[in-house]
This record gives C-alpha cells, structure tokens and sequence, in this order.
C-alpha cells in the first residue's frame, strides 16, 4: 500500500520555521510599516518569503537527483531575505524587536537549509558509489 506523503520531521522543520517567520513578518511587522514602504519594500520581502516557501515545498517533493539544485536555490532565496530585512531595518522601517526575532528564524532556517543540503550530497554521493561497485 502506498504512503500518502507527509514532510519529515527533519524537512518538517524548515517548512514551520520559513512559516513561523512568515506570519510574524505578516501580523507583526506588516501592519506597522509605513504605508509607501509598506507596498514597495514590504512587498518585495513578503516576495522573497513566499519564493523560499515555494522552492522549500519543491525541494521536498523533487527526486534525489533534483533535490539539491533546489536546496542551493532556497539557500540564496533566504541570503536575499535576509539582505533585505536588512535594508529595511537599517532604514527604520521595521522596528528592533521584530527584526531581532525575523533575524533568528530566518538564521534558522539558513542552518537547516545547510544541514538538509549536506545530507542531500552524502545520500547522493553514497548512491553514485553504490552504483560503481
């Protein structure tokens, strides 16, 4: 019988971080950005979030094969989040506190994006020399 697809808790958990940061930006630093940022800048990194979410989902589901370029690509979708929650920090546009705790998720889910894709590689790795024996 074949098992309906379910994350992993080891996948699952870069899916609820990229989420938990998602919603904090969403209902916690959103409704309080300036209006003219809130439609230029805001939406740029709300962008950004919703692409990482996208590529995450995708990475789960893909082959082994497919896995890791998907994995790199997350990884530089997070760096860019994290650059422009930068900007818009360094321009006051989001306040310290919701920076601090947006910083620390997303700093998490960089870690875990790192750890899948370095288990990803050995998995692979270890297939291809399975192959040659």
């Amino acid at each position: 019988m074949m098992q309906p697809y379910s994350l992993s808790l080891d996948n699952a958990s870069v899916v609820m971080r990229a989420k938990e940061a998602f919603a904090l930006w969403t209902n916690t630093v959103v409704p309080h950005m300036p209006r003219t940022s809130r439609y230029t800048t805001g939406a740029r990194i709300e962008t950004h979030f919703l692409d990482l979410l996208e590529v995450i989902y995708q990475a789960y589901y893909a082959t082994l094969e497919n896995k890791s370029p998907l994995i790199v690509t997350a990884i530089n979708k997070n760096d860019l989040l994290k650059y422009f929650l930068q900007i818009a920090w360094e321009n006051k546009l989001i306040k310290d506190k919701p920076y601090a705790e947006l910083s620390e998720k997303i700093q998490e889910v960089g870690r875990i994006l790192g750890g899948w894709k370095n288990k990803t590689n050995e998995k692979i790795d270890r297939q291809k020399q399975s192959m040659t024996r």
